[in-house]
């Protein structure tokens, strides 16, 4: 009998705790979201889970952008949205936009990015030059902006040229036969991937499989999204693939830690002063000005190396990402593809002569730019809520900033949903923070010189060798995929390439 009345003293006592507990949570959430009265809402889906319902929803039926463009429109520029226990401002003000990518000392980049780490497994780490903050990665950033400077991006070109000439030449033309059909985002990928190995980065495995590698980690990545308390980020994606990538990303480490450990030991036997002028060395002097512990240091050589590796693949999604628009604009691909067999390529100052393909270009970072929304959180001294703009914005509260729904804001943009290059003709400026393909302020992309000269570069090589011509599937169409911050495309970017000698 005692032991009866134990068990249920016991019970009761948990089911006391819980109660408390719930209790607790809900007045704390009534509390902190009334923090936000004076920044307006759309409606909640219930008070639990605040808007979680409409946005897990949105994302499934691909449409994830499309109703914060409607809430937005409806409600306000900047929105207060409600997941649970996240606090989300939401906003499409250039204003807040300046603001937030701006004051680095009261904003900075999410713990849990999902590119650091895969299952637990370190990819790209916490103090990368993309994932990184503080002191650290300012140093960072300082080293590495003398190779992707402006004036850096001739030498670059000089060293990509030959890769890709020889790649079309050789590889593509090999996979070319009558009526075989591509995949665009898979031979962009293998490219890409080849581009750091011209400045600095060979030894490494041959470009195909950097390629494959690199998309199978960006395609498992989202499956071990999950709630900050939730299991499901470790239950989510289980079996042979999640093993299996997880193993490769080990591999990939492996191998490029051997090969970081290489150059540093010729970086330190050597007295030349061009010791660190590859891509690999800036990398390595890049880590060795900061405070990181010495015996780690090809650790997070190796986190900025795959860093850059996944950002290529940013790249390789805008151009796969501009084919599925000219497929249904012909008549642009065809003045695009005209003026590049009429362009003779000599140097990186004469892409300058290629104006209609920069403007497509810029067109098409414009519908479909590669980061389609950023994410920081406010960190103030003492926890104290801040004046944010026209807002006071309690510490830890999630700003979100959507650089897709601004770049299609019809107040701003005219045809916001229409491709159009010929906007970018006269000399055309956008606004500040209007356009934002590259980011902006401290933290804008360090690579976009070299991406845009990248991109040309590829469009030149192939497209004076080849013929695209679009073979999309009807039934799976190739979309954007508005539900991830970083753009994916869902299903093929197919095209057969036909040879101008049998065109002609």
């Amino acid at each position: 009998m005692l032991g009866v009345l134990g068990g249920c003293s016991l019970l009761l006592s948990v089911l006391l705790l819980f109660i408390i507990y719930l209790i607790y949570t809900v007045f704390n959430m009534a509390h902190t979201r009334s923090l936000y009265n004076g920044i307006p809402s759309p409606p909640l889906d219930n008070f639990w889970y605040g808007h979680q319902v409409t946005m897990v929803a949105a994302k499934k039926d691909n449409t994830f952008l499309d109703v914060f463009g409607a809430w937005t429109k409806e409600y306000g520029s900047s929105i207060m949205v409600f997941a649970s226990f996240r606090n989300i401002l939401f906003t499409v003000d250039p204003n807040m936009f300046k603001v937030v990518t701006s004051d680095l000392n009261s904003f900075s980049k999410l713990d849990d990015l999902p590119n650091r780490s895969l299952f637990g497994q370190r990819i790209a780490g916490w103090n990368s030059v993309l994932t990184g903050g503080g002191h650290n990665w300012a140093i960072k950033r300082k080293v590495m902006s003398k190779f992707f400077a402006k004036a850096n991006t001739s030498e670059t070109f000089e060293l990509c040229k030959p890769l890709i000439q020889n790649y079309v030449r050789s590889t593509l033309a090999g996979k070319v036969g009558k009526g075989q059909v591509l995949e665009l985002h898979e031979e962009f990928s293998t490219i890409f991937s080849a581009y750091p190995a011209a400045v600095g980065l060979s030894g490494f495995e041959d470009p195909e499989t950097i390629g494959k590698n690199v998309t199978k980690i960006l395609e498992m990545i989202p499956k071990q999204l999950g709630g900050k308390f939730s299991l499901s980020k470790y239950l989510f994606a289980v079996g042979k693939d999640k093993s299996d990538t997880v193993d490769m990303v080990i591999k990939m480490r492996k191998q490029l830690k051997a090969l970081t450990r290489e150059k540093m030991q010729e970086i330190h036997s050597s007295d030349s002063a061009t010791k660190h002028s590859d891509l690999l060395g800036l990398l390595i002097q890049a880590n060795e000005s900061c405070d990181f512990e010495r015996d780690l240091l090809d650790e997070y050589v190796v986190d900025d190396i795959l860093t850059i590796y996944l950002v290529m693949d940013n790249m390789v999604k805008q151009l796969a990402s501009l084919f599925i628009f000219l497929e249904s604009e012909q008549g642009v691909y065809h003045k695009m593809a005209a003026e590049i067999r009429q362009f003779t390529l000599t140097d990186c100052s004469s892409l300058s002569q290629l104006r209609y393909t920069e403007k497509v270009l810029l067109e098409s970072l414009r519908m479909a730019p590669a980061l389609l929304r950023g994410t920081r959180l406010l960190k103030t001294p003492d926890e104290t809520p801040a004046r944010i703009g026209p807002y006071n914005l309690a510490s830890n509260t999630q700003i979100h900033f959507s650089q897709y729904l601004i770049h299609h804001n019809e107040e701003i943009w005219r045809d916001p949903n229409k491709f159009d290059p010929e906007r970018w003709s006269n000399g055309f400026q956008p606004e500040p923070y209007t356009y934002m393909p590259f980011l902006a302020g401290p933290r804008g992309c360090l690579g976009k010189h070299f991406a845009m000269m990248t991109m040309k570069l590829t469009l030149v090589s192939i497209l004076q060798k080849f013929e695209l011509i679009p073979k999309l599937s009807k039934e799976k169409r190739p979309t954007i995929d508005q539900g991830m911050a970083v753009m994916r495309i869902r299903n093929n970017v197919d095209y057969e390439l036909v040879p101008l000698s049998i065109t002609a």
